[in-house]
């Protein structure tokens, strides 16, 4: 899902306000006490929060589009269309969704190894919460092909132990979503052997 010029991931998302997320991130793992309440980590929990803060930001280098096409995936209306248009021998079929909200709750782990003992697996809370105006979207052999423009509210909250980090923004849909060869809207298996969406 890269644009031409730029990939909305869920770590730059949190950068718009901060030069560095992951210092942000290692004052959230300081102040959670997370690692400190971590068995078998002990005295030494508070001393590995910058490399556990580091693993974060890679873990969360990830598009952040990417729940608005998995619930699309799921939408009654989006896969009718693109059964309907799956042979691909005729015009392409429209659907209007309706202003809508997208919400997704994720548990990302890092794993903490000190001094060759066994792994602690720390794990944080990820939340989003998607705002969509209403759109139109394009399906043609079984592929979403086109959105119409529209607008997209972003609110992220990580957290851990009840101390959380949040972040809004509003974004043009096709910032996140882009649909350069179609998205599947479909399971794997419906399509014929060759053809590569996304």
């Amino acid at each position: 899902m890269d644009t031409s010029n730029h990939r909305v991931t869920i770590i730059s998302h949190f950068n718009q306000t901060s030069r560095d997320a992951s210092a942000e991130l290692n004052e959230l793992v300081t102040n959670s006490k997370v690692l400190e309440l971590a068995p078998r980590l002990g005295p030494v929990g508070p001393l590995v929060s910058g490399p556990v803060a580091g693993a974060l930001a890679e873990t969360l280098d990830r598009d952040l589009g990417a729940p608005i096409l998995w619930a699309w995936r799921t939408h009654r209306d989006l896969k009718l269309a693109a059964t309907a248009t799956l042979a691909g021998t005729g015009p392409p079929e429209y659907v209007t969704l309706a202003r809508h909200e997208i919400s997704s709750i994720h548990h990302p782990e890092v794993d903490v190894t000190v001094d060759l003992q066994p792994p602690v697996t720390i794990t944080f809370d990820l939340t989003f919460l998607f705002k969509l105006d209403a759109l139109l979207l394009t399906i043609q052999r079984g592929l979403l092909i086109g959105l119409s423009p529209a607008a997209c509210m972003v609110e992220l909250t990580f957290g851990a132990h009840g101390i959380n980090v949040s972040r809004s923004a509003k974004y043009a849909l096709a910032e996140l979503v882009t649909l350069p060869t179609g998205v599947r809207l479909l399971p794997v298996s419906a399509y014929a052997a060759g053809r590569q969406p996304l």
